[in-house]
Protein backbone atom coordinates (compact mmCIF):
# COMPACT_ATOMS: atom_id res chain seq x y z
CA UNK A 1 0.00 0.00 0.00
CA UNK A 2 3.39 1.75 -0.25
CA UNK A 3 4.93 3.84 2.77
CA UNK A 4 5.93 6.76 4.05
CA UNK A 5 7.37 8.31 7.24
CA UNK A 6 6.54 11.74 7.56
CA UNK A 7 3.27 12.50 5.19
CA UNK A 8 2.82 15.85 5.21
CA UNK A 9 4.22 17.61 2.35
CA UNK A 10 6.83 20.86 2.53
CA UNK A 11 4.64 23.14 0.62
CA UNK A 12 1.99 22.62 3.37
CA UNK A 13 4.61 23.44 5.99
CA UNK A 14 6.30 26.47 3.98
CA UNK A 15 2.73 27.78 3.89
CA UNK A 16 1.81 27.93 7.42
CA UNK A 17 4.94 29.95 7.69
CA UNK A 18 3.73 32.37 4.87
CA UNK A 19 0.26 32.75 6.40
CA UNK A 20 2.03 35.19 9.47
CA UNK A 21 4.10 37.46 7.12
CA UNK A 22 1.31 40.21 6.21
CA UNK A 23 0.86 40.91 10.28
CA UNK A 24 4.55 41.70 10.35
CA UNK A 25 3.81 43.72 7.48
CA UNK A 26 1.36 45.60 8.79
CA UNK A 27 4.40 46.51 11.63
CA UNK A 28 6.72 48.51 9.57
CA UNK A 29 3.70 51.24 8.76
CA UNK A 30 4.60 52.67 12.08
CA UNK A 31 8.46 54.31 12.14
CA UNK A 32 8.28 55.90 15.60
CA UNK A 33 10.15 52.86 16.75
CA UNK A 34 13.57 52.63 15.58
CA UNK A 35 15.70 49.32 15.50
CA UNK A 36 18.40 49.18 18.40
CA UNK A 37 16.49 52.73 19.86
CA UNK A 38 18.37 54.82 18.49
CA UNK A 39 16.45 58.22 17.40
CA UNK A 40 15.30 58.03 13.46
CA UNK A 41 17.20 60.79 11.35
CA UNK A 42 14.36 62.11 8.44
CA UNK A 43 15.29 64.37 5.83
CA UNK A 44 12.25 66.30 3.65
CA UNK A 45 11.61 67.41 0.64
CA UNK A 46 9.27 69.88 -0.64
CA UNK A 47 7.97 71.22 -3.73
CA UNK A 48 7.54 74.95 -4.74
CA UNK A 49 4.06 75.41 -2.00
CA UNK A 50 6.31 74.53 0.86
CA UNK A 51 4.23 70.46 1.33
CA UNK A 52 6.33 68.09 2.02
CA UNK A 53 6.78 65.82 -1.19
CA UNK A 54 9.01 63.09 0.06
CA UNK A 55 10.73 61.83 2.98
CA UNK A 56 13.70 60.05 3.47
CA UNK A 57 14.10 58.26 6.84
CA UNK A 58 17.31 56.18 8.70
CA UNK A 59 15.48 53.94 11.09
CA UNK A 60 18.40 52.71 12.56
CA UNK A 61 20.87 55.74 12.96
CA UNK A 62 23.06 53.86 11.03
CA UNK A 63 24.15 56.60 8.57
CA UNK A 64 22.09 55.26 5.55
CA UNK A 65 18.72 55.68 4.58
CA UNK A 66 16.24 52.80 5.27
CA UNK A 67 12.65 54.25 3.87
CA UNK A 68 11.78 56.49 1.54
CA UNK A 69 7.96 58.10 1.75
CA UNK A 70 6.26 59.89 -0.65
CA UNK A 71 3.20 62.76 0.09
CA UNK A 72 0.66 63.74 -1.68
CA UNK A 73 -1.20 66.92 -0.44
CA UNK A 74 0.32 66.59 2.76
CA UNK A 75 -0.04 63.51 3.23
CA UNK A 76 1.90 59.65 3.26
CA UNK A 77 0.22 57.65 0.34
CA UNK A 78 3.91 55.18 0.16
CA UNK A 79 6.17 53.70 2.03
CA UNK A 80 9.24 52.24 0.60
CA UNK A 81 11.49 50.15 3.21
CA UNK A 82 14.82 48.66 2.82
CA UNK A 83 14.71 45.35 5.30
CA UNK A 84 17.57 43.33 4.16
CA UNK A 85 20.21 46.68 3.91
CA UNK A 86 21.17 46.88 0.22
CA UNK A 87 20.53 50.53 -0.11
CA UNK A 88 17.39 49.76 -2.05
CA UNK A 89 13.48 49.27 -1.22
CA UNK A 90 11.95 45.77 -0.95
CA UNK A 91 9.19 46.24 0.53
CA UNK A 92 6.35 49.26 -0.28
CA UNK A 93 3.56 50.19 1.45
CA UNK A 94 0.40 51.69 -0.18
CA UNK A 95 -1.39 54.41 2.26
CA UNK A 96 -5.06 55.82 2.62
CA UNK A 97 -5.69 59.47 3.07
CA UNK A 98 -6.06 58.41 6.63
CA UNK A 99 -2.36 56.56 7.17
CA UNK A 100 -3.83 52.68 6.54
CA UNK A 101 -1.76 50.07 4.97
CA UNK A 102 -4.39 49.56 1.48
CA UNK A 103 -1.42 47.53 -0.39
CA UNK A 104 1.69 46.00 0.31
CA UNK A 105 4.14 44.85 -2.31
CA UNK A 106 7.90 42.67 -0.83
CA UNK A 107 10.48 41.66 -2.85
CA UNK A 108 11.40 38.14 -0.80
CA UNK A 109 14.47 36.97 -2.86
CA UNK A 110 16.32 40.70 -3.60
CA UNK A 111 15.93 41.26 -7.56
CA UNK A 112 14.37 44.02 -7.19
CA UNK A 113 10.91 43.08 -8.51
CA UNK A 114 7.70 42.63 -5.75
CA UNK A 115 6.84 38.62 -5.22
CA UNK A 116 4.39 38.87 -2.50
CA UNK A 117 1.41 41.53 -2.91
CA UNK A 118 -1.33 41.83 -0.29
CA UNK A 119 -4.20 44.13 -0.17
CA UNK A 120 -5.80 45.73 2.96
CA UNK A 121 -9.27 46.68 4.27
CA UNK A 122 -9.11 49.70 7.01
CA UNK A 123 -5.74 48.57 7.86
CA UNK A 124 -6.67 44.72 7.79
CA UNK A 125 -5.20 42.29 5.39
CA UNK A 126 -7.67 40.63 2.88
CA UNK A 127 -5.44 38.68 0.66
CA UNK A 128 -2.24 38.10 0.14
CA UNK A 129 -0.54 36.92 -3.33
CA UNK A 130 2.98 35.37 -3.43
CA UNK A 131 5.14 34.32 -6.73
CA UNK A 132 6.89 30.94 -5.30
CA UNK A 133 9.04 30.66 -8.41
CA UNK A 134 9.73 34.20 -9.32
CA UNK A 135 8.41 34.39 -12.51
CA UNK A 136 6.46 36.94 -12.29
CA UNK A 137 3.12 35.73 -11.74
CA UNK A 138 1.50 34.55 -8.54
CA UNK A 139 1.42 31.00 -7.26
CA UNK A 140 -0.23 31.23 -4.49
CA UNK A 141 -3.54 33.35 -2.53
CA UNK A 142 -4.44 33.54 1.16
CA UNK A 143 -7.44 35.09 2.00
CA UNK A 144 -8.11 36.67 5.38
CA UNK A 145 -11.14 37.48 7.25
CA UNK A 146 -11.21 39.66 10.49
CA UNK A 147 -7.04 39.90 9.87
CA UNK A 148 -6.72 36.06 10.16
CA UNK A 149 -5.53 33.87 7.75
CA UNK A 150 -8.83 31.76 6.97
CA UNK A 151 -7.88 30.17 3.35
CA UNK A 152 -5.38 29.69 1.11
CA UNK A 153 -5.16 28.07 -2.66
CA UNK A 154 -1.98 26.97 -4.56
CA UNK A 155 -0.40 26.47 -8.11
CA UNK A 156 1.90 23.46 -7.13
CA UNK A 157 2.97 23.13 -10.61
CA UNK A 158 3.53 26.58 -10.36
CA UNK A 159 1.29 26.91 -13.97
CA UNK A 160 -1.27 28.57 -13.28
CA UNK A 161 -3.86 26.42 -12.07
CA UNK A 162 -4.99 25.85 -8.94
CA UNK A 163 -4.55 22.23 -7.58
CA UNK A 164 -3.97 23.01 -3.33
CA UNK A 165 -7.05 24.56 -1.13
CA UNK A 166 -6.06 25.03 2.63
CA UNK A 167 -8.18 25.72 5.38
CA UNK A 168 -6.81 27.50 8.87
CA UNK A 169 -8.56 27.89 12.18
CA UNK A 170 -9.22 31.34 14.12
CA UNK A 171 -5.65 30.59 15.28
CA UNK A 172 -4.51 30.43 11.83
CA UNK A 173 -3.56 26.99 12.18
CA UNK A 174 -4.01 24.60 9.12
CA UNK A 175 -6.90 22.53 9.88
CA UNK A 176 -7.38 20.95 6.05
CA UNK A 177 -6.22 20.94 3.10
CA UNK A 178 -7.24 19.79 -0.12
CA UNK A 179 -5.13 18.24 -3.00
CA UNK A 180 -6.04 17.70 -6.69
CA UNK A 181 -3.61 15.25 -7.16
CA UNK A 182 -4.96 14.20 -10.53
CA UNK A 183 -5.02 17.45 -12.37
CA UNK A 184 -8.16 17.17 -13.07
CA UNK A 185 -9.78 20.56 -11.31
CA UNK A 186 -10.90 19.26 -8.30
CA UNK A 187 -9.62 18.33 -5.10
CA UNK A 188 -9.07 14.02 -4.89
CA UNK A 189 -6.95 14.13 -1.39
CA UNK A 190 -8.24 15.43 1.47
CA UNK A 191 -5.81 16.45 4.80
CA UNK A 192 -6.99 16.85 8.07
CA UNK A 193 -4.55 18.54 11.19
CA UNK A 194 -4.68 18.95 14.66
CA UNK A 195 -2.37 21.53 16.01
CA UNK A 196 -1.04 21.88 12.76
CA UNK A 197 -0.15 18.24 12.23
CA UNK A 198 -1.17 15.51 10.32
CA UNK A 199 -3.98 13.60 11.87
CA UNK A 200 -5.64 12.18 8.71
CA UNK A 201 -5.86 11.60 5.33
CA UNK A 202 -8.58 10.36 2.74
CA UNK A 203 -7.74 9.89 -0.94
CA UNK A 204 -9.34 9.24 -4.25
CA UNK A 205 -7.00 7.55 -6.23
CA UNK A 206 -8.49 6.92 -9.24
CA UNK A 207 -9.97 10.36 -9.69
CA UNK A 208 -13.73 8.51 -9.71
CA UNK A 209 -15.02 11.21 -7.03
CA UNK A 210 -15.15 8.60 -4.32
CA UNK A 211 -12.72 7.98 -1.50
CA UNK A 212 -10.74 4.69 -1.59
CA UNK A 213 -7.82 5.17 0.68
CA UNK A 214 -7.89 6.52 4.29
CA UNK A 215 -4.64 6.83 5.99
CA UNK A 216 -3.92 7.91 9.89
CA UNK A 217 -1.09 9.48 11.70
CA UNK A 218 0.37 9.51 14.92
CA UNK A 219 1.82 12.16 17.07
CA UNK A 220 4.77 13.12 15.03
CA UNK A 221 3.43 12.90 11.44
CA UNK A 222 4.13 9.34 10.67
CA UNK A 223 1.54 6.71 8.70
CA UNK A 224 0.37 4.37 11.81
CA UNK A 225 -2.28 2.76 9.70
CA UNK A 226 -3.82 2.97 6.36
CA UNK A 227 -7.13 1.22 4.56
CA UNK A 228 -8.15 0.98 1.11
CA UNK A 229 -11.00 0.16 -1.03
CA UNK A 230 -9.39 -1.79 -4.06
CA UNK A 231 -12.52 -3.34 -5.30
CA UNK A 232 -14.60 0.42 -5.12
CA UNK A 233 -17.03 -1.38 -2.84
CA UNK A 234 -17.22 1.41 -1.00
CA UNK A 235 -15.60 -0.36 2.08
CA UNK A 236 -12.19 -1.24 3.07
CA UNK A 237 -10.46 -4.30 1.41
CA UNK A 238 -7.01 -3.55 2.64
CA UNK A 239 -5.85 -3.08 5.75
CA UNK A 240 -1.70 -2.09 6.63
CA UNK A 241 -0.47 -0.84 9.91
CA UNK A 242 3.06 0.67 10.61
CA UNK A 243 5.40 1.66 13.54
CA UNK A 244 7.78 4.27 13.07
CA UNK A 245 6.25 5.09 9.96
CA UNK A 246 7.95 1.58 8.77
CA UNK A 247 5.03 -0.93 7.21
CA UNK A 248 4.87 -4.12 9.94
CA UNK A 249 1.86 -6.07 8.89
CA UNK A 250 -0.39 -5.64 5.83
CA UNK A 251 -4.47 -7.50 5.66
CA UNK A 252 -6.25 -8.25 2.86
CA UNK A 253 -9.56 -9.38 1.91
CA UNK A 254 -9.16 -11.47 -0.72
CA UNK A 255 -12.53 -13.19 -0.24
CA UNK A 256 -15.15 -10.44 -0.34
CA UNK A 257 -15.98 -11.39 2.60
CA UNK A 258 -15.50 -7.99 4.93
CA UNK A 259 -12.93 -9.19 6.77
CA UNK A 260 -9.14 -10.12 6.58
CA UNK A 261 -8.31 -13.69 4.73
CA UNK A 262 -4.31 -12.81 3.75
CA UNK A 263 -1.70 -11.17 6.23
CA UNK A 264 1.95 -9.95 4.96
CA UNK A 265 4.46 -9.30 7.87
CA UNK A 266 7.19 -7.12 7.58
CA UNK A 267 10.76 -6.65 9.34
CA UNK A 268 12.53 -3.71 8.85
CA UNK A 269 9.66 -2.95 6.03
CA UNK A 270 10.79 -5.91 4.19
CA UNK A 271 8.15 -8.56 3.68
CA UNK A 272 9.32 -11.70 5.69
CA UNK A 273 6.17 -14.16 5.76
CA UNK A 274 2.58 -14.31 4.40
CA UNK A 275 -0.14 -16.16 5.26
CA UNK A 276 -3.90 -16.90 3.72
CA UNK A 277 -7.15 -18.41 4.80
CA UNK A 278 -7.67 -19.32 1.48
CA UNK A 279 -11.08 -20.56 2.12
CA UNK A 280 -12.12 -17.96 4.72
CA UNK A 281 -12.87 -20.12 7.60
CA UNK A 282 -10.84 -18.35 9.76
CA UNK A 283 -7.31 -19.75 10.08
CA UNK A 284 -4.46 -19.68 7.08
CA UNK A 285 -3.92 -22.70 5.07
CA UNK A 286 -0.75 -21.05 3.35
CA UNK A 287 2.28 -19.62 4.59
CA UNK A 288 4.57 -18.25 2.69
CA UNK A 289 8.26 -17.40 4.88
CA UNK A 290 10.53 -14.58 2.71
CA UNK A 291 14.42 -13.87 3.11
CA UNK A 292 15.44 -10.47 0.58
CA UNK A 293 11.89 -10.56 -0.60
CA UNK A 294 12.51 -13.83 -2.02
CA UNK A 295 10.49 -16.63 -0.95
CA UNK A 296 12.58 -19.57 1.33
CA UNK A 297 9.49 -21.63 2.90
CA UNK A 298 6.16 -22.46 1.99
CA UNK A 299 3.75 -24.68 4.12
CA UNK A 300 0.42 -25.96 3.31
CA UNK A 301 -2.34 -27.62 4.68
CA UNK A 302 -3.78 -29.44 1.21
CA UNK A 303 -6.34 -31.24 3.19
CA UNK A 304 -7.71 -27.63 5.00
CA UNK A 305 -8.43 -29.45 8.24
CA UNK A 306 -5.88 -27.60 10.21
CA UNK A 307 -2.51 -28.92 10.19
CA UNK A 308 -0.13 -28.58 7.86
CA UNK A 309 0.97 -31.43 5.69
CA UNK A 310 3.47 -29.97 3.02
CA UNK A 311 6.60 -27.71 3.29
CA UNK A 312 8.25 -26.68 0.72
CA UNK A 313 11.85 -24.95 0.26
CA UNK A 314 12.90 -22.49 -2.33
CA UNK A 315 16.64 -21.16 -2.71
CA UNK A 316 16.99 -17.43 -4.63
CA UNK A 317 12.98 -18.03 -5.24
CA UNK A 318 13.57 -21.43 -7.11
CA UNK A 319 12.02 -24.88 -5.87
CA UNK A 320 14.35 -27.01 -4.31
CA UNK A 321 13.03 -29.30 -1.88
CA UNK A 322 9.65 -30.77 -0.32
CA UNK A 323 8.31 -32.48 2.34
CA UNK A 324 4.79 -34.02 2.52
CA UNK A 325 2.97 -35.77 5.45
CA UNK A 326 1.42 -38.26 3.04
CA UNK A 327 -1.08 -39.73 6.19
CA UNK A 328 -1.89 -36.09 7.61
CA UNK A 329 0.08 -37.66 11.27
CA UNK A 330 1.92 -35.22 11.41
CA UNK A 331 4.91 -36.81 10.28
CA UNK A 332 6.88 -36.12 7.09
CA UNK A 333 7.35 -39.29 5.26
CA UNK A 334 7.32 -38.39 1.52
CA UNK A 335 10.85 -36.06 0.13
CA UNK A 336 10.87 -34.74 -3.15
CA UNK A 337 13.67 -33.02 -4.82
CA UNK A 338 14.19 -30.11 -7.25
CA UNK A 339 17.07 -28.62 -9.78
CA UNK A 340 16.26 -26.41 -11.67
CA UNK A 341 12.83 -26.02 -10.20
CA UNK A 342 12.44 -29.66 -11.86
CA UNK A 343 11.50 -32.57 -9.65
CA UNK A 344 14.53 -35.04 -9.81
CA UNK A 345 13.96 -37.50 -7.17
CA UNK A 346 11.31 -38.64 -4.78
CA UNK A 347 12.06 -40.74 -1.20
CA UNK A 348 8.97 -42.30 0.67
CA UNK A 349 8.71 -43.70 3.98
CA UNK A 350 5.84 -46.04 3.85
CA UNK A 351 6.57 -47.67 7.23
CA UNK A 352 7.11 -44.61 9.54
CA UNK A 353 10.66 -46.11 10.14
CA UNK A 354 12.00 -42.58 9.79
CA UNK A 355 14.02 -44.17 6.97
CA UNK A 356 12.92 -44.21 3.30
CA UNK A 357 11.92 -47.05 1.19
CA UNK A 358 10.86 -46.10 -1.64
CA UNK A 359 13.01 -43.97 -4.04
CA UNK A 360 11.77 -42.97 -7.48
CA UNK A 361 13.95 -41.02 -10.52
CA UNK A 362 12.54 -38.20 -12.80
CA UNK A 363 14.21 -37.34 -16.42
CA UNK A 364 14.27 -33.92 -17.80
CA UNK A 365 10.52 -33.99 -18.85
CA UNK A 366 9.48 -35.05 -15.60
CA UNK A 367 8.68 -38.50 -15.86
CA UNK A 368 9.32 -40.97 -13.45
CA UNK A 369 11.77 -43.66 -15.29
CA UNK A 370 13.39 -45.86 -12.20
CA UNK A 371 11.28 -46.74 -8.71
CA UNK A 372 13.62 -48.92 -6.42
CA UNK A 373 11.64 -50.05 -3.34
CA UNK A 374 12.87 -51.87 0.24
CA UNK A 375 10.38 -54.38 0.61
CA UNK A 376 11.88 -55.85 3.51
CA UNK A 377 13.08 -52.26 5.38
CA UNK A 378 16.60 -53.70 5.52
CA UNK A 379 17.24 -50.33 4.00
CA UNK A 380 18.44 -51.69 0.87
CA UNK A 381 16.26 -52.00 -2.44
CA UNK A 382 14.71 -55.44 -3.57
CA UNK A 383 12.64 -54.74 -6.35
CA UNK A 384 13.44 -52.09 -9.03
CA UNK A 385 10.68 -50.63 -12.04
CA UNK A 386 11.76 -48.94 -15.20
CA UNK A 387 8.99 -46.44 -16.72
CA UNK A 388 8.68 -45.07 -20.08
CA UNK A 389 5.32 -43.01 -21.18
CA UNK A 390 4.25 -43.44 -17.70
CA UNK A 391 4.16 -47.11 -17.76
CA UNK A 392 6.34 -50.06 -16.15
CA UNK A 393 8.34 -51.72 -18.70
CA UNK A 394 10.81 -53.63 -16.62
CA UNK A 395 10.42 -55.18 -13.10
CA UNK A 396 13.96 -56.16 -11.92
CA UNK A 397 14.14 -58.34 -8.70
CA UNK A 398 16.94 -57.09 -6.55
CA UNK A 399 16.35 -59.21 -3.34
CA UNK A 400 14.03 -62.10 -2.56
CA UNK A 401 10.40 -61.05 -1.30
CA UNK A 402 7.77 -59.38 -2.69
CA UNK A 403 8.77 -60.39 -6.32
CA UNK A 404 4.89 -60.33 -7.62
CA UNK A 405 3.76 -56.91 -5.93
CA UNK A 406 3.38 -53.98 -8.38
CA UNK A 407 5.63 -50.54 -7.88
CA UNK A 408 3.58 -48.65 -5.07
CA UNK A 409 1.99 -45.18 -5.58
CA UNK A 410 4.18 -42.27 -4.05
CA UNK A 411 1.06 -39.73 -2.88
CA UNK A 412 -0.07 -37.19 -3.38
CA UNK A 413 0.50 -35.46 -6.46
CA UNK A 414 2.68 -32.07 -6.02
CA UNK A 415 0.41 -29.23 -4.96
Amino acid sequence: MGQGATARSQTSRSLSTCVSFPFALSLLVSLVSPAGGAEPASRYFYDEKGQVIREEIDRTGSGRIDTWVTYQDGHPILQAVDMNKDGKPDIWHYLTADGQVERTKKDSNGDGKPDIWITYRQGSPIKAEQDLDFDGRADRFIFYEKGKAVRAEESLKRDGKITLWSFYDDAGMLIRDEEDTKGIGRPTRFSYYQEGKLLRREEDTTGSGRIDRWSYYDKDERLMRREADRKRTGRPDVWAYYENGQIVKQEEDALGQSRPNVAYFFQAATLSRREEDTRGVGRPDLIDWYENNKPVKRQQDTRRQGKMDVVTYFREGTIQRQEVDTKYEGRYDLVRFFEHGRLIREEYDTNGDGRPDVWASYNEKGEKVLQEEDTDYTGRAQVRFRFAGGKVVNKELVGERRTDSPPRLLIPKSP
